[in-house]
Parts: structure tokens; C-alpha cells; sequence
């Protein structure tokens, strides 16, 4: 797949096609659903180029001058959809260019093909597929979008009527979520969202695993396994859901035991290193740290804290892991080489569904570290971020060894520290 830069810290991909068909563009923040929407793209001959971020659009259809646009609906801090703003942009700068609406907002598919309301008419979405979607019906909405003759310049010079909309600043509708709740909705907004994008994946890997199930039985197979693979994202994003509103009633059961924090740790490294060479280095100043707690629920924090970090690390780069013991604790330290938290956003990272401004183009609920700092006290431990900046971040865990005595931290006492 080939790079290339729009602008610092963005790129826009270009995956293989099969012919110099027309140039399609994409934006999409999920890499996993660009690279599933790219092939499909690519096999009906389109040259598919995916981007993930909304702020360079204008960047990238610039540069790519595409026939199309295949526009995501990315979430805005309110919960609320962003692609009649995107569309709208879209239309001021380029009026013949086609946008065909995708997402899994139904209110926002509902209100698309009405096309009644005031910013559904000055985005003039050209078309709207919902997720998840089926791939002829993508195709369809794709190549009707391409085809037919999109309303752009009146024949005198001016704008057609359609396009006198465009002038019109863009607010919430009167039907839009009340604004008492911002964070209720924002939070649901998100849920269904971080849901529907696995679903979304699922579907289409099977409509293509049904298209290939004789002609190539290799690909088959591929998009089976990429099925299942998000089958398994659904099922983290559920249980974190879960976990979060059994921990805040207090209905969570822990079985807490001696747990030997080294070679656990050790087997959920093993569960991340996939490639030739190890990306994680695990270096324990001590062959072994007997800590007291569950092992099941030290395991989810330890992943979560392994995970965040190859997240959000530049690709390729080092993860350090150490692990000591000092006083009567074991103190876990992972440290990524990545995008770091801005120092105005430290104290807000372990809040419930709280997205540092740097991340916020990832998938998640941010609830990872939230649920992992709240089973970390429920076990007498501590969860902090020891420092960050833009070099990267490193995460401490601190946990009572085996046989010392502690106490349950009070509510709300989140203190970090080297011990």
C-alpha cells in the first residue's frame, strides 16, 4: 500500500487496483474498514484513495481531483455526525463533485434520502449507503453517484437554485439531541458507533467470502478470519461496556489469590508479539513478583495497558516494559515511543469515556483505562500516567505483593508515585 503525505502527521492511501479505473475517495477513520472498502473498491475497478482525517479533505481532493467521495460520518465532540458539514464544504468548493453518504447513523441515512431539511439539501449528498452495508448496493450507490450528472453552476455563471442553500451557516436542527445532556449523548453516539464499525467489517468480509467461495478458496479463508478477528473486537468493546456499569454498581465478584505478575506479564506480551522480531521488551529486575489479586482481572489491565501502547506507538517502534519491586509493592512500568497526552489532559485520561485530542482518530470507548484504574484499587493497587510528551508515554502499575498488608484506597484518591 503507498503513502503519501498531504500535510505533517496525515496520509492518504492508495490501495492496489485493478485497473486505472475512475479515483474514488474515501474518508473513513477506521484503518480496518478503509482497507476493507478499498478492496472492494479496487476488485470493481475503482482507484480507491482512503483518508482518515476529516481536516484534510479539501487536501485530498485537491491533490487526487477524484469522481467521487465516499464520506464517513466521523462523530464531533456534541455525539453529533460531521458529514453535513464535510458535504456542504465539499459542494462550496467543488459543486459537480458527487458525496455519497456512509454511515450507521439510521437518523442520519433516514434524513439523507428525504433530503427535506435544510442541511440535508446543502450537502446534496449524492447518494447514501447505511453500515453495515451490502457490497452490491454500495457499488450501485457508487456508480449512479459517478454517472449521473450532479447540479453544480446555472447556466448564467451563478449558482443553481439548489446551491443558494449553501450560503446558510450550518446549526444543529430543531430536531437535533437536546443539549442538557451532551455527554450522555456523545457517549452513545460513540457506543454505537465503535459497534457498528466491527459489524460493519463482519458483514462485508462474509458478502465477500460468498462472492469468492468458488472462484478463489485462499480469499475465502482471508475474509473468514477477518470476520472473526472483528467478531472479537465486538466482544472486547461489549465486555468493556459491561465491566463499567458492574463496576460502578458494585456488582463486580473478584477472586483475589497470589499471581505471579511475571509470568503473567510474560504471557500477555506473548499475546501481541506477532511479528518476526519482538516489538515489546520485557526486562524484570527479579525472575519473579508475587502479587495479590485476580489473575483474570491483572491480566485485562496489563493487556489494556499493552494495547494502548502499540496503539498509539509510531509504527514499528519499541515498547519497554520493566517490572520491580519496591517496598511492598511491584510496580509495572510500559512505555511507548507515540503520540503522548497533552499535559493539559493527564488528569482527565482515566475519566470514563474521555478521548485524548491526539487519539481521538482511533477506535475505542475510552473506557480502557478508566475500568482498568477502578479493578486496579478494587485490588488495593494504583494506576497512573508517570510522565508523556510528545516522545511518547509511560504507564505505571502498582500492585501489594503477596502476604503484605495494605489498605482499599479512598474514593477518588488516584495519587501516582514511584513508591
Amino acid at each position: 500500500m503507498q503513502e503519501l503525505r498531504l500535510a505533517p502527521r496525515v496520509a492518504a492511501h492508495a490501495p492496489r487496483s485493478h485497473g486505472p479505473g475512475p479515483t474514488v475517495l474515501l474518508i473513513e477513520d477506521d484503518p480496518r474498514m478503509s482497507r476493507l472498502v478499498g478492496e472492494v473498491l479496487g476488485e470493481a475497478g475503482y482507484h480507491p484513495v482512503t483518508i482518515a482525517d476529516h481536516d484534510q479533505i479539501g487536501a485530498a481532493v485537491d491533490r487526487w481531483q477524484p469522481t467521487c467521495v465516499i464520506l464517513d460520518g466521523a462523530l464531533l465532540p456534541s455525539g453529533q455526525g460531521r458529514s453535513w458539514n464535510d458535504a456542504t464544504a465539499i459542494r462550496r468548493a467543488h459543486p459537480a463533485l458527487p458525496v455519497v453518504m456512509f454511515t450507521g447513523d439510521a437518523a442520519a441515512l433516514a434524513e439523507a434520502r428525504a433530503g427535506t431539511s435544510r442541511r440535508s439539501r446543502a450537502a446534496g449528498f449524492a447518494g447514501v449507503v447505511g453500515k453495515p452495508f451490502a457490497v452490491e448496493e454500495l457499488l450501485a450507490t457508487l456508480r449512479e453517484a459517478v454517472e449521473r450528472p450532479h447540479p453544480a453552476v446555472a447556466p448564467s455563471g451563478g449558482r443553481a437554485a439548489d446551491d443558494r442553500l449553501l450560503a446558510i451557516t450550518l446549526f444543529p436542527d430543531v430536531a437535533s439531541p437536546p443539549a442538557e445532556e451532551p455527554e450522555r449523548t456523545a457517549f452513545f453516539s460513540t457506543v454505537v458507533h465503535e459497534l457498528r464499525t466491527p459489524l460493519t467489517a463482519i458483514s462485508t468480509q462474509i458478502q465477500l467470502a460468498r462472492r469468492k467461495v468458488t472462484r478463489d478458496p485462499e480469499r475465502l479463508g482471508t475474509a473468514l478470519d477477518q470476520a472473526l478477528v472483528h467478531v472479537a473486537r465486538m466482544e472486547r468493546l461489549i465486555d468493556e461496556l459491561l465491566d463499567g456499569s458492574r463496576i460502578h454498581a458494585g456488582a463486580l465478584t473478584l477472586e483475589i489469590a497470589a499471581v505471579d505478575l511475571c509470568a503473567l506479564v510474560a504471557g500477555v506480551i506473548a499475546q501481541h508479539e506477532h511479528g518476526e522480531s519482538a516489538q515489546i521488551v520485557f526486562e524484570p529486575a527479579a525472575p519473579e513478583a508475587r502479587v495479590r489479586g485476580d489473575p483474570d482481572r491483572i491480566a485485562q489491565v496489563v493487556d489494556n495497558l499493552m494495547s494502548n501502547a502499540l496503539k498509539y506507538a509510531h509504527a514499528g517502534s519499541r515498547i519497554d516494559v520493566s517490572l520491580t519491586v519496591v517496598g511492598a509493592e511491584a510496580q509495572l512500568r510500559v512505555e511507548d515511543h507515540g503520540v503522548g497526552v497533552p499535559a493539559d489532559e493527564h488528569e482527565w485520561i482515566f475519566e470514563p469515556y474521555y478521548r485524548s485530542s491526539r487519539t481521538r482518530s482511533v477506535s475505542g470507548t475510552g473506557l480502557g483505562l478508566h475500568i482498568s484504574r477502578l479493578l486496579t484499587e478494587r485490588q488495593g493497587g494504583r494506576l497512573w500516567l508517570e510522565r508523556s510528551s510528545e516522545a511518547g508515554s509511560v504507564f505505571a502499575l502498582a500492585l501489594p505483593l503477596a502476604g503484605a498488608e495494605t489498605t482499599m484506597p479512598s474514593a477518588g484518591k488516584h495519587e501516582g508515585g514511584t513508591g
